[in-house]
């Protein structure tokens, strides 16, 4: 069977520029909500490997029956998690996780791009006044902390550029680490409407 020329219609030009407009206008406004789910992606990403790093040192802490040191350390815009053995319970000097072998139980992350270009809002905070202990020591008798008055929190945000997202891990009196956003965040994750801090 043949088909007459009449069967036989392609696409115009104009209709082909139509669909290339409309695609391209559904792409457009698309573009804010993939980077906003992209920011919120990579600081859940961040905090799981915070309380990752936590657990490992807690974990390190008992398995050794000594005391272990957690700190961040900050070289411009990078910033590290390490962790140290030590004897002092009230020791405040941090291990430089960005020196080979000074952290003697871990650091992380090997890469700063294993971040995603997350940022860390300055130092440990103790609660509920801010103090000036900047290292949590980890006791192996309970695996909570060496002073339960070192409670406080590292707060981390979404990388810049477009919505400003942060998180709060928080170390508790008896050593546990949860996530929660801070009341003051002035953008929302609606994962963690159920988990704002206090």
């Amino acid at each position: 069977m043949k088909l007459s020329k009449q069967n036989m219609r392609g696409v115009t030009l104009i209709e082909l520029m139509v669909t290339l407009a409309i695609l391209a206008i559904i792409l457009m406004m698309a573009i804010p909500s993939f980077n906003e789910f992209r920011q919120r992606s990579a600081l859940r990403g961040a905090s799981d490997q915070f309380i990752s790093f936590w657990a490992n040192s807690r974990m390190e802490a008992l398995k050794n029956n000594s005391l272990v040191k957690v700190s961040m350390s900050t070289s411009g815009n990078n910033f590290c998690l390490g962790a140290a053995t030590t004897t002092i319970p009230a020791d405040n000097i941090k291990c430089d996780c960005f020196t080979a072998n000074d952290c003697d139980v871990g650091s992380f992350p090997a890469d700063q791009a294993e971040w995603k270009r997350i940022r860390y809002i300055g130092d440990y905070v103790q609660t509920p006044t801010a103090g000036s202990q900047i290292v949590v020591i980890i006791d192996p008798k309970r695996g909570g902390l060496s002073n339960t008055a070192m409670a406080g929190y590292w707060q981390i945000a979404s990388p810049t550029g477009g919505v400003d997202y942060k998180l709060n891990i928080n170390i508790d009196r008896s050593g546990r680490a949860v996530v929660c956003e801070p009341a003051s965040s002035t953008s929302k994750m609606p994962q963690f409407s159920g988990r704002r801090c206090n």
